[in-house]
């Protein structure tokens, strides 16, 4: 099964917050049991977050973690005006979700599933996801 996992599920890990226990567990499936894969953009945003609390080395090192178990999703510029279009309230979710359309994921996993309810993939929380499909 395909998910495209938002920014927020990463920062849970990278941030030490609240939810770290579920983002990690499922994580740790990503690769094994599910595909994981990340929006272009996440990748650009994850390390300018991790630069500013952090260094520029501990941002690369936790992409260069990242990105043993994730792909990208292949999107182009139709998908960027397609996600114009959608009814969603924040355009980086709409980017997230044409993310999710374009690599073929299930499901978008993030911390914020109420700011997808207009996506055509459908989202749920790390804890929510475990709960249907528990990791082996």
């Amino acid at each position: 099964m395909r998910l495209l996992l938002d920014i927020n599920v990463l920062l849970d890990i990278a941030f030490k917050r609240p939810g770290e226990g579920a983002s990690a567990a499922l994580i740790a499936a990503c690769g094994r049991q599910y595909q994981g894969y990340l929006a272009w953009h996440t990748v650009a945003t994850l390390a300018y977050l991790i630069e500013r609390q952090d260094s520029a080395t501990m941002a690369r090192d936790f992409i260069r973690g990242v990105l043993t178990w994730a792909e990208i999703s292949p999107t182009t510029r139709a998908d960027a005006v397609n996600a114009l279009a959608w009814p969603m309230k924040d355009f980086e979710d709409a980017l997230q979700a044409a993310a999710a359309v374009a690599c073929g994921a299930s499901w978008v996993i993030t911390r914020n599933e109420r700011d997808f309810t207009a996506s055509s993939v459908p989202a749920l929380t790390p804890e929510e996801f475990l709960a249907r499909y528990p990791a082996a």
